[in-house]
């Protein structure tokens, strides 16, 4: 893991609220899944002290879910995650915050 300066916003519903208005996918077996997928990434996160604030299973087992809004506010695209290293990847994050 590294440090990237995304030309980009990035925001976390750190409350949850969002993710429960609208009924995002919470799946323990998915994290695991995740965490397996990828250990190092885990293992790279964990040491550079990534550490959950809740190690509440319900808040762990969240999968995320990207979302990409342009300057109007409209949502553009929302990648509903499989599991927690499923993500929009970062070329097509950067491309969509170049307007391409």
């Amino acid at each position: 893991m590294k440090k990237h300066n995304a030309p980009f916003t990035i925001v976390a519903d750190e409350s949850y609220e969002h993710f429960e208005r609208n009924s995002v996918a919470k799946s323990f077996g998915r994290f695991l899944i995740g965490a397996l997928r990828s250990p190092l990434t885990f293992m790279q996160a964990t040491l550079r002290g990534y550490f959950p604030l809740t190690l509440s299973i319900g808040k762990l087992s969240i999968i995320p879910v990207d979302v990409l809004i342009d300057e109007q506010g409209k949502v553009v695209r929302a990648h509903y995650c499989k599991d927690t290293v499923d993500h929009i990847p970062i070329d097509e994050l950067i491309a969509f915050s170049k307007g391409q």
